[in-house]
């Protein structure tokens, strides 16, 4: 819509912008021409009474001489008139003569069926000549398209001398001349219409075709050149011309997925070389256990005799692959279930027994190192529905990795319960301090992701965190993490009460 909206308006404004400025050369041409069309009037004006009232007095001349109208003789003396070398007369064009004021056209010199089709004035017309005497001065089209200028003016001639109406002649003398100037006017003003027409169409087309050009084509062709990059597998980000407005906006955003999408492609080939890695370690470590304990058995096993001290050595390395063994499935069970949703089994815990029984399993470690556990628990604390075993799982994975950032060194790991109000409701808190190395900036919203790890050289493949995370979603909880390099990690766990 953003993009028709503004298609349009560009297209109207253009329009206007051209109609616009063609009203108002023309408007000013047409005025100049006009005025100058009023000057010659004014001067050919004069002429054309000038040359009317000659006609006049040749024609009343003729009547008295001849004491009567005859049309044959007037026609001679006006040809005559004409044929002077007066150049005046050359404009004329036709002379129509009444008997009359209301009388038909009794003279000519125009012959034909045409002739004397030419007076046309008013009824006011009339009365203005018959009071005033005045000359009325118009402007008529003739049968050919051609325009001529009309000077009507009356006659009264005395026959015998004495002022009566029944021995008067009088009538009409209707003079044609010919007026170029508005012929060419309108010719010109004609071929300057068409060729204003063939501009505005031009300029009309050169607007369209930029508009279409500068916001549809061009960047469809940007679009149509990523996604053939993307096609290819080439994409380089700084080929790809900016652009602007709609398909515009749309293009960056294509530019912005795809350029995320090849990352996230290339991050995920990372982390599954990091997986295939893990997992060989992982899984190596156990398989040479088992290895090197089913070579000893063999030999064992093919001696001539075997003693009891043998067969309880027997009895140990069996423990030994069984041991083995049940790491492999759990190591194959977290590869299975990290990204599967999580099914708890919901039971009433105590929180703070839960983590003495984890401790339990660290004590020959604290035991026999220099870091110290301090607990403060919450006497207090309610009882609330957790998955034991998960939970478990999350509580071990988080101090073992509290141990490993103190190690060798010597330090101390705080294990705090309690209760809090948060985002309107209360909480119950456990908290795992560790004095140990800390966890950089940079990596710290990273931690949670399934294979990231910081640990390559020791054979993690960064699962640890990864199904932590999972664990409290899953419970409905969250889960906080503060670090600082050289000051020690803190955990924080939020459980539903």
């Amino acid at each position: 819509m953003r993009l028709q909206w503004k298609y349009a308006l560009i297209i109207n404004i253009s329009v206007s912008v051209v109609l616009v400025a063609f009203y108002v050369i023309d408007d000013y041409r047409a005025r100049r021409y006009l005025e100058i069309l009023h000057v010659q009037d004014f001067e050919r004006g004069a002429t054309f009474r000038n040359v009317s009232g000659t006609i006049r007095n040749r024609v009343e001349q003729e009547i008295r001489w001849m004491q009567d109208f005859d049309r044959a003789t007037i026609e001679a003396s006006l040809h005559k008139l004409l044929q002077e070398n007066n150049p005046d007369m050359t404009d004329v064009l036709d002379i129509n003569i009444t008997f009359g004021i209301n009388a038909s056209i009794q003279a000519s010199l125009k012959q034909g069926k045409d002739a004397g089709l030419y007076i046309n004035f008013t009824e006011a017309d009339l009365q203005e000549i018959l009071q005033k005497r005045v000359q009325v001065y118009n402007t008529v089209e003739l049968d050919d398209g051609k325009y001529a200028s009309e000077m009507i003016l009356p006659y009264d001639v005395d026959l015998i001398g004495e002022e009566s109406n029944e021995n008067k002649v009088s009538g009409l003398i209707q003079v044609l001349f010919a007026t170029p100037d508005i012929n060419k006017y309108i010719q010109k003003l004609r071929l300057i219409r068409l060729i204003a027409m063939f501009v505005v169409i031009v300029l009309l087309g050169v607007v369209i075709w930029v508009t279409t050009n500068w916001l549809i084509m061009q960047p469809l062709e940007n679009m149509m050149m990523i996604i053939e990059h993307a096609e290819a597998d080439d994409f380089p980000r700084t080929e790809i011309p900016t652009a602007s407005g709609t398909i515009g906006k749309i293009t960056n955003d294509l530019v912005l997925t795809l350029t995320k999408l090849k990352l996230a492609h290339a991050k995920r080939f990372e982390v599954l070389s990091q997986f295939a890695g893990g997992v060989a370690h992982e899984i190596r470590n156990p398989l040479n256990s088992i290895g090197m304990t089913a070579q000893y058995l063999k030999n064992i096993f093919f001696q001539k005799e075997l003693n009891q001290q043998d067969l309880n050595e027997v009895t140990e390395l069996l423990d030994i692959m069984n041991y083995e063994t049940e790491q492999l499935k759990k190591i194959s069970e977290q590869f299975l279930t990290l990204n599967r949703p999580r099914q708890l089994k919901l039971e009433v815990v105590s929180l703070n027994r839960l983590l003495d029984f984890v401790l339990v399993e660290f004590k020959v470690i604290t035991d026999n190192s220099r870091i110290k556990i301090l607990r403060n628990y919450d006497s207090e604390l309610p009882q609330t529905q957790l998955d034991n075993e998960q939970i478990r799982q999350f509580f071990f994975n988080l101090i073992q990795n509290a141990i490993q950032a103190i190690q060798p060194k010597n330090g101390s790991i705080y294990i705090t319960t309690n209760i809090e109000q948060n985002v309107g409701r209360n909480w119950i808190i456990a908290s795992i301090r560790d004095t140990g190395v800390g966890i950089p900036h940079q990596i710290q919203e990273r931690i949670f992701e399934a294979y990231f790890t910081t640990k390559e050289r020791e054979g993690g493949i960064g699962l640890g965190l990864a199904i932590a995370y999972q664990i409290i979603m899953a419970h409905g909880g969250k889960i906080e993490v503060k670090s600082q390099v050289g000051m020690g990690t803190e955990f924080k766990v939020f459980f539903k009460c």
